[in-house]
């Protein structure tokens, strides 16, 4: 489950983050998304439903008047279109830089859809 759902969502990605920067050595209670990727995550779909937004009053300021209005005015919305592509940069350098430090193991998992374990018997 992708959304937060819980108040001390942040604060757990507080930590989570400061886990992964080597400054604290216990990690919060994991599930199967962390609360930084359930905020990452979450926030994505919010970004691309606000590039959707911001791309159709930049696209036709004219005839959609209402829709720039409603981002600020044109200019605003062409800042706001670019600052969210900024942000879907960051995060896939982000995310990228995630898998590399997980191991190629859960690269290959993420690609084929299942984890190899190699198993001796």
């Amino acid at each position: 489950f992708l959304v937060p759902r819980s108040p001390k969502a942040f604060r757990d990605a507080w930590h989570v983050l400061l886990h992964d920067l080597h400054i604290k050595k216990e990690l919060p209670p994991q599930e199967k998304y962390n609360a930084a990727q359930q905020i990452a995550y979450s926030a994505i779909v919010l970004m691309g439903a606000g590039s959707v937004v911001t791309g159709f009053a930049i696209y036709k300021p004219a005839q959609l008047a209402w829709l720039a209005a409603l981002c600020g005015g044109y200019t605003m919305a062409r800042l706001l279109h670019f600052l969210l592509t900024a942000g879907y940069v960051i995060f896939f350098v982000i995310h990228v830089l995630q898998v590399i430090l997980a191991g190629w193991n859960n690269f290959r998992g993420m690609v084929i859809g299942y984890e190899v374990v190699n198993r001796r018997d």
